[in-house]
């Protein structure tokens, strides 16, 4: 003969005591959270009335033009220790573009390690 369990005294109900206990979210309340932040970020993304986005009007200069304009700034000419001051790049970057300028004839190497816009 099979006895009747109690209410409240299954396994489910013990673990589920024990989880709310512990402050350890279920499946159930992490799916809960998931469904109210999808709900938030599709706020978020709505375009909203009277707000105009604009692309912004100035656009960023390559690479190889900040070398040129900080060069451009010494016309006697100026070393590389200068330009990666001033540019802030390393030094493998800032030898390829040096070595691109030069080749393009934007630059010129006045000695070595100095060098002058054109």
């Amino acid at each position: 003969m099979i006895e009747k369990s109690e209410p409240g005294t299954s396994w489910e109900t013990f673990i589920t005591l024990l989880l709310k206990r512990l402050d350890i979210p279920t499946k159930k309340d992490i799916a809960f959270l998931h469904g109210r932040l999808d709900k938030l970020e599709q706020l978020l993304y709505q375009k909203q009335p009277g707000l105009k986005r604009t692309r912004p009007t100035m656009r960023r200069k390559s690479a190889s033009s900040i070398v040129l304009d900080v060069i451009g700034k010494y016309p006697k000419g100026t070393n590389f220790k200068t330009i990666k001051t001033a540019t802030g790049f390393d030094d493998k970057k800032l030898r390829n573009i040096i070595f691109r300028l030069n080749t393009i004839k934007k630059i010129k190497r006045v000695t070595r390690g100095i060098y002058k816009k054109i």
